[in-house]
């Protein structure tokens, strides 16, 4: 019982749901407790309460403090005519962006962005704004990790 309460915890932590993991993970030193035979109802409180903190409070602080990181958005026009009027609209809300023209597989030109997201806000214009029939890819260099 121990043991799957645990299992539970860790997918629960892997999914971002704190809550329900803090959850798991107290009810596991409950039932551990409860199987090695302490008495008294307090005892099984105080640990459960414990427990639950010591597990929901900390990926929750973390993800609080947890700064933005950049992304780097790489877009791939349809045709030169529709990558123009994106970088236009893209660089009049004043965002990072890099272009290129060059060739798809049928010989067309088409214009290749990097477009520089630093904040989840800025990401969610650009998502916004990229049309249904542009392909994009989104990167995440290795210095902004710190490395």
């Amino acid at each position: 019982m121990d043991c799957a309460f645990n299992v539970f915890k860790t997918i629960f932590v892997c999914k971002d749901k704190y809550f329900a993991a803090a959850v798991c993970a107290s009810l596991s030193v409950v039932a551990f407790v409860y199987a090695s035979q302490q008495t008294g109802e307090f005892a099984y409180v105080a640990i459960f309460l414990a427990t639950f903190l010591g597990n929901y409070l900390p990926p929750k602080v973390l993800n609080y403090l947890d700064k933005d990181k950049l992304f780097v958005y790489e877009v791939t026009s349809q045709n030169l005519e529709t990558g123009k009027a994106f970088a236009d609209k893209l660089r009049s809300y004043n965002l990072q962006i890099s272009t290129n023209v060059c060739f798809n597989h049928e010989q067309q030109k088409v214009i290749a962005f990097k477009v520089y997201s630093k904040s989840k806000t800025t990401s969610k214009l650009i998502e916004k704004n990229i049309p249904a029939n542009f392909n994009y890819n989104i990167t995440t260099p290795l210095y902004s990790h710190g490395i």
